[in-house]
């Protein structure tokens, strides 16, 4: 079975949980750092500075905040948390940003024993609400955030990022996502990672259990009556995620080579192959920019090295 894409989804979800001043933040999801493939999982920028953010996960926000996210399939490490510093440094220093303008968030769906104990060990840490954990004694706000230790009601999307909901849970999650614009990655991520949840609530329906008017709709518009008679619930939207995926990387890669084409008039055999291997489209995309900018195919040679 293929890794479910949280990142996507938790970039809606704290969309979601901010929805009132949405209009006032700019999301961005794996932000890229560098050339390299070095990416912050998530950046939440204010657009305005003098915009105050009262929804509990977002008090300690600055101007520029940086999100670390792990899945419900790994566990928060020390080293992650020193990894998120580290890019927020990073990010500080290539933007040439006032550190000061900067917060941090570690997201773990799980209680993280052992990172905690360490912070505890070395700063000040104090739980405000359930699941907050706010470090006191880092250069710039930072937090701790346990996703299964939020409360449900006042942090919905964040609490419902998980792979073992109920289906109680999980018909809640649907019954709330219907109308709302930005959850599409966030039902792909959650019907993915809790599929046999998802298929146990369609087989009730088919067998005449009766659900809210809003799910129904739901099951309706995005199955129909036969998606599961076709295959897991997973399947139709990884192999869409797939193509659409595939497709970008494709067109990434064709752009990157008409570039070099029209720039230099001839592509080494060699790094032609080497191109045409590469399946990350960000990647691809990055090399293309640094093609544009080359005065010779050496340089871009050289760099590409």
């Amino acid at each position: 079975m293929t890794r479910t894409s949280w990142h996507p989804a938790v970039v809606q979800a704290f969309g979601n949980e901010l929805e009132d001043c949405r209009k006032d933040l700019a999301f961005e999801a794996e932000h890229q750092l560098t050339t390299e493939p070095l990416r912050i999982d998530v950046l939440v920028i204010k657009k305005k500075r003098d915009v105050v953010l009262e929804k509990n996960i977002a008090l300690i926000f600055r101007q520029f905040n940086i999100i670390e996210y792990k899945s419900p399939d790994d566990s928060v490490t020390v080293e992650d948390y020193h990894k998120v510093h580290v890019y927020a440094r990073l990010y500080a220093s290539l933007n040439k940003v006032d550190i000061s303008d900067v917060s941090v968030t570690v997201v773990a769906t799980r209680h993280p024993r052992k990172l905690l104990t360490f912070v505890k060990n070395q700063f000040t840490t104090h739980q405000k609400q359930p699941g907050i954990y706010i470090v006191k004694g880092e250069i710039y706000p930072t937090q701790i955030i346990v996703g299964g230790e939020l409360s449900k009601r006042e942090n919905f999307w964040l609490a419902n990022l998980r792979n073992d909901l109920t289906t109680e849970q999980l018909t809640q999650v649907l019954t709330a996502a219907v109308g709302k614009s930005e959850t599409d990655a966030y039902i792909h991520a959650i019907t993915h990672a809790n599929a046999t949840t998802l298929e146990e609530l369609y087989m009730r329906r088919k067998e005449g259990v009766i659900f809210t008017e809003k799910l129904d709709a739901y099951f309706n518009e995005r199955y129909g009556a036969t998606y599961f008679a076709q295959g897991r619930a997973v399947g139709e939207a990884e192999g869409k995620a797939v193509g659409e995926a595939e497709g970008k990387t494709e067109t990434a890669r064709n752009l990157l080579l008409a570039i070099l084409q029209k720039k230099f008039s001839r592509i080494p055999k060699k790094t032609e192959r080497a191109i045409r291997q590469m399946v990350d489209p960000i990647a691809l995309e990055s090399w293309a920019v640094q093609a544009s900018m080359c005065q010779t195919l050496d340089e871009f040679l050289e760099a590409l090295n």
